[in-house]
């Protein structure tokens, strides 16, 4: 389902704020209702997740059950109305009224029911939505795994909660939770490739699809040039549109042309919807990353959607200032690390040229993750985010895993499977994965556009020897290079540094290590002729599983995780803004 908006035809009525709370231990899915024999223990705000809300919700990692009542007004009858959850970690079952509607797995994507059958127009409606947060193997990204070799860098086994990653497992509705309101006839996607042609133009080519078979007439408009296309009990139609002398959406003149669609029946406009499209252009040629066949250089950081009381509640506060942030720094680009960011986050980019990697939640996979039923997972999660994201200008890139076991066989056509699975989808963008050891026995990067790398020499490498380490990163850039021969970009580095710790000379965990560190590797990975990209890890310290190697965060934000500035953050700022 499109992202909601309100016209004439549509409408949205928020959830958002103050919910009923339970914990339920016996993680009972399938109850119809927790007051059925779960009391409520709290309000909890949505969205946000709990962990921090409430003390005794700190290290609740079960099933958190939700409600909240409502009227709907009766001027509604004649709609179609939807519930829409913009995400809960991690597997959600809904009921309306005491009706289950349906359920979802995965923490990081939107999901809907038609809820139009089941109102009540005359009194309360209750919304129930269970959310189990039960860290397991086989989630996406996964729980411990037993009896599992290691091979992260930093290793995550034996840390509490036992999640398989270094950031902390917030459970609950994180994303706003609303009904929509569409037409009985209503658009349900739209998708559009951009091009340009002849140089100056610019070349839409678009898609409709329609929730239930429509005669009638299609108005597709972008500003003064308009297209009327005519349906015969049809679901989809598609069609082309040119834009003499287009604006280009760049970095810098980041343009958005709205796409108006309109359905009419009989003379009668039924539906309307506005998409905002972005023409460019994003190719691979050689070693260059060409945007509107311009070669750029992505230069931004790694980040988390990570607030203090928030977890990773979205808040339009914490996306403003942390684009705030990268832009005072003089970055261009970010990697939705590890997990699809939020609609709005995403929106936000669009707007404002900012340049996003978007990624999976497949984070550390190992052996035994290579098998059908995890392909098969998988494969639905990018289904998922491609379907959303399709049509952001701002996403130039797809990562489909990050820090993964790519030196055992089985990753070979694990890999390849979900590259061509994803390239189906989408092959308007380059795909990658992220490597986080040597890649000399690397089975999996052959088959993607472009090789990304985490590199921690001098931190869990070489600690303290920050010539050494910044030798052998040069040395083993060029070695993968030559292995490849593809675009090579940095997706992590970087080292941890306690706010007001500082060292002269520089030691591990001052401030003076992390900026020495980051600039001087920042320099070498942008001097090399085959690299499209460096992103420092990571904007701001966040939440992490409790561990002996964090002391409650992880540090190696530039920022707080209040977002206050260290000296990494004031030096990096001295060679990114020219």
């Amino acid at each position: 389902m499109l992202y909601p908006q309100t016209n004439q035809y549509r409408s949205e009525i928020s959830l958002d704020g103050f919910w009923k709370f339970a914990m339920d231990k016996t993680n009972d899915g399938e109850t119809k209702g927790w007051h059925q024999a779960i009391p409520a223990e709290y309000d909890i705000a949505v969205p946000a997740s709990w962990n921090e809300q409430h003390q005794d919700l700190t290290r609740f990692f079960e099933t958190g059950w939700y409600e909240k009542e409502m009227f709907i007004p009766k001027i509604y009858k004649e709609n179609r109305i939807f519930l829409r959850v913009g995400a809960a970690n991690y597997f959600s079952r809904v009921w309306f009224n005491g009706v289950l509607m349906g359920e979802h797995e995965g923490g990081h994507l939107p999901f809907s029911f038609d809820v139009t059958d089941h109102i009540d127009w005359n009194g309360k409606n209750m919304v129930t939505i269970s959310v189990d947060v039960r860290i397991r193997p086989d989630s996406l990204p996964a729980g411990e795994v037993e009896n599992e070799q290691i091979i992260q860098k930093n290793g995550h086994k034996g840390q509490f909660p036992r999640n398989y990653y270094d950031f902390f497992p917030y459970g609950g509705i994180n994303r706003p939770v609303s009904l929509v309101i569409v037409s009985e006839t209503f658009i349900q996607d739209v998708s559009v490739r951009t091009n340009t042609v002849g140089g100056t133009d610019g070349e839409i080519n678009f898609s409709i699809k329609l929730n239930q078979p429509f005669a009638g007439k299609v108005t597709v408009k972008f500003e003064e040039v308009e297209q009327n296309l005519y349906m015969y009990d049809d679901e989809t139609i598609a069609g082309k549109i040119t834009i003499k002398d287009a604006k280009l959406w760049s970095m810098e003149n980041p343009h958005l042309y709205q796409m108006q669609i309109s359905l009419t029946e009989e003379d009668d406009e039924i539906d309307r919807y506005i998409l905002k499209v972005g023409i460019r252009t994003i190719v691979i040629k050689g070693n260059q990353l060409l945007l509107n066949g311009e070669p750029i250089f992505m230069r931004g950081v790694g980040l988390h959607e990570d607030f203090a009381v928030l977890g990773k509640g979205m808040h339009p506060a914490v996306i403003v200032k942390d684009m705030n942030l990268l832009n005072w720094l003089g970055g261009n680009s970010i990697r939705t690390s590890h997990y699809p960011y939020s609609d709005e986050f995403l929106n936000y980019c669009d707007e404002n040229g900012i340049l996003v990697i978007g990624e999976t939640p497949f984070v550390g996979f190992v052996e035994s993750h290579y098998n059908p039923e995890i392909e098969s997972k998988a494969k639905r999660v990018i289904t998922e985010m491609i379907n959303r994201d399709k049509n952001h200008p701002s996403i130039i890139a797809w990562s489909l895993a990050n820090e993964g076991n790519t030196f055992v066989p089985s990753a070979d056509d694990f890999y390849k499977s979900l590259y061509n699975h994803a390239k189906e989808l989408d092959d308007s963008r380059p795909i990658t994965i992220v490597n986080c050891l040597d890649v000399e026995e690397d089975v999996a990067l052959k088959h993607y556009d472009f090789v990304c790398l985490n590199r921690y020499y001098g931190w869990y490498t070489q600690p303290g020897l920050l010539d050494e380490a910044c030798d052998l990163l040069s040395e083993k850039l060029d070695r993968c290079y030559e292995l490849f021969g593809k675009p090579v970009m940095v997706t992590e580095f970087g080292a941890d540094a306690i706010a007001g710790m500082h060292m002269d000379p520089p030691e591990l965990f001052s401030e003076e290590y992390q900026a020495e560190m980051i600039t001087r590797q920042y320099k070498i990975i942008e001097s090399k002729p085959y690299t499209i990209g460096a992103h420092i890890w990571v904007l701001s310290d966040f939440k992490t599983s409790q561990n002996p190697k964090r002391v409650i965060l992880n540090r190696k934000g530039l920022f707080t995780r209040d977002r206050q500035p260290k000296l990494a953050a004031h030096e990096i700022r001295k060679i990114w803004v020219q």
